[in-house]
């Protein structure tokens, strides 16, 4: 097994991973909704349960996206222009990635220091637990990026870019 086919596997888990926490943020919301209206009560924490869900979801999709090349891209001029153009427009685009998710995890990272001791308003839940899969998110995104960066110098575009 190559380095690129592991990592690939990797990150789809990570995908994985992310659509469960979507699975349950949409579990908690219908056990709310049901509750709510054959009764007075209520999931104790849901905003802060819901934010915790589709930040983990969101941040832990994105390293995939990247690697799968499944982000919002405007290919209007880029794919009338020559292969070689593309190649190197795109490892282009991978090295500025870095730079700025090297730059956003910097910056964040030093944010989760600062709020390192404090909680969600409703339930009390650690900030922590909101910067964890923020910085791996934005890690794993650094990581996809180098990935592809390399496959891209390797391999070429990927077939589905050529035709």
């Amino acid at each position: 097994m190559t380095f690129e086919s592991a990592s690939e596997r990797g990150l789809r888990f990570v995908s994985f991973a992310a659509t469960f926490m979507f699975v349950i943020g949409v579990l908690l919301t219908m056990a709310d909704i049901f509750l709510r209206s054959v009764s007075t009560f209520t999931v104790a924490g849901m905003v802060d349960m819901m934010q915790l869900c589709v930040l983990t979801g969101a941040m832990l999709a994105i390293p995939h996206a990247f690697l799968s090349d499944q982000h919002v891209a405007i290919d209007l001029f880029v794919e009338r222009a020559p292969n070689r153009v593309q190649l190197a427009l795109r490892i282009i685009a991978a090295m500025l990635a870095i730079a700025f998710l090297c730059g956003v995890l910097w910056f964040s990272y030093q944010q989760a220091l600062n709020e390192a001791h404090d909680r969600s308003q409703t339930i009390g839940i650690p900030m922590s637990w909101y910067w964890t899969p923020f910085l791996v998110g934005i890690a794993l995104s650094v990581f996809a990026n180098i990935v592809l960066m390399v496959q891209l110098w390797r391999h070429g575009l990927p077939a589905k870019a050529v035709e």
